[in-house]
């Protein structure tokens, strides 16, 4: 039995693309539309396995909406044109985040993980051929991918303050403001000099020249107000460059 999909949109023609696209996925079917997050909301009663969810939209948001249908389906996939709402997603326990415009390639290989690691518990195997990564070869980071097509920004990175990993995503902090792009943190990890950054844990990569203070595993970083723990794995490598950027007597 194919698995059943919701597509949530007030833009009927992501609607369509998104119809199309199910439609070209094997095991896939679209049981329900909406254009209108409310009756979404009201109509929506079935447990389905996929929901596809705009966030802007009148009346009602999709990020408010999937709190009331997160427990309606296996997996909730935000679409949207809006990088910013990425970490209150991941919040909502989402599963995917895909920037619009959505190419087909796209969807189908974030399809293809979600199937690929939860076949213990869906009978439909993927198909789609998974796309390897390519590691980043360059030493420093430069552009990353914007959120429109064939738009990319340029970081600076004597002004990244930190790296947080969010799923799929990660989230690029500098002083002044925040870019989220879907990418690895082992890609970032890759791309950034290790000179000036240091893996701290599974989540976070942080400048070495904006620590701030360091107490034992807690970490404060200048120009931030959130605390950083070193992870175990990350405690040894981390005490190797404090010994070695240590003032000695």
């Amino acid at each position: 039995m194919d698995l059943k999909c919701i597509i949530i949109d007030d833009d009927q023609y992501a609607i369509d693309a998104l119809v199309k696209y199910i439609n070209e996925m094997p095991g896939l079917s679209v049981h329900q539309t909406f254009q209108k997050p409310l009756e979404a909301l009201i109509s929506t009663n079935d447990q389905v396995d996929f929901i596809f969810l705009d966030i802007e939209m009148p009346e009602i948001s999709g990020l408010e909406l999937a709190e009331s249908l997160r427990s309606k389906t296996k997996f909730l996939i935000f679409t949207t044109s809006h990088p910013s709402y990425a970490l209150k997603a991941f919040d909502l326990h989402a599963d995917q985040y895909l920037l619009k415009p959505i190419s087909f390639s796209k969807f189908a290989l974030a399809i293809n993980y979600l199937l690929k690691n939860n076949q213990d518990s869906l009978k439909v195997k993927p198909e789609v051929k998974e796309e390897q990564i390519t590691p980043v070869k360059k030493d420093r980071l430069q552009f990353i991918k914007a959120d429109q097509k064939y738009a990319y920004h340029y970081i600076d990175p004597n002004e990244i303050v930190y790296v947080a990993a969010a799923k799929n995503y990660v989230v690029i902090h500098t002083a002044k403001e925040q870019f989220v792009t879907h990418m690895g943190l082992n890609h970032i990890d890759a791309a950034l000099s290790k000179d000036d950054f240091i893996r701290i844990s599974k989540s976070y990569l942080i400048a070495k020249n904006a620590i701030k203070k360091i107490d034992g595993s807690n970490i404060k970083l200048k120009n931030c107000d959130i605390d950083f723990q070193v992870g175990g794995a990350y405690r040894t490598a981390f005490l190797a460059f404090m010994n070695a950027s240590m003032l000695m007597p």
